[in-house]
C-alpha cells in the first residue's frame, strides 16, 4: 500500500483509483548484464567487487556473472560502497574508457543499495 500512497501524493485527483492501482504494480525495469553493456544508457546491477583509489574516491568496481566494469559515481556513493554490497544503477551512461567499458552514475541517474 506504501506504493498506492506515494502514486496518490504524486499525482493527486489525475488518475483514478483503476488507473492509481495499475502504476503500483507495474515496475519492468531491464538491467543489462555487465558483457552485455554497450556505449550509451544503461541499466545495471550486480555487487561491489572493488574499491578505487581513496584518494580519488570516485570509483568502484561491480561485478555479476557475466564479468566486472568500473563504476565513476558520486563522493557520497563511493563512501557508502562496500565489497559485497548489492547495488542497483538506473539511468547510467557507458562509454569507452582507456581498458574497455566504463559507467558513470551521474547526476541524472539513480543509485541505490540494496543491503
Amino acid at each position: 500500500m506504501d506504493r498506492m500512497e506515494e502514486i496518490k501524493e504524486r499525482f493527486g485527483d489525475l488518475l483514478d483509483e483503476e488507473t492509481m492501482e495499475m502504476l503500483a504494480n507495474y515496475e519492468v525495469v531491464l538491467f543489462t548484464k555487465i558483457a552485455d553493456i554497450k556505449p550509451g544508457r544503461v541499466n545495471v546491477r550486480g555487487r561491489v567487487s572493488g574499491i578505487g583509489d581513496p584518494e580519488n574516491a570516485r570509483e568502484i568496481y561491480l561485478s555479476d556473472e557475466t564479468g566486472r566494469i568500473k563504476v565513476f559515481v558520486s563522493r557520497d556513493v563511493y563512501f557508502q560502497a562496500d565489497i559485497g554490497k548489492e547495488i542497483e544503477i538506473y539511468n547510467g551512461f557507458a562509454k569507452e574508457g582507456k581498458k574497455g567499458i566504463e559507467v558513470y552514475a551521474n547526476k541524472f541517474s539513480i543509485v541505490r543499495f540494496l543491503e
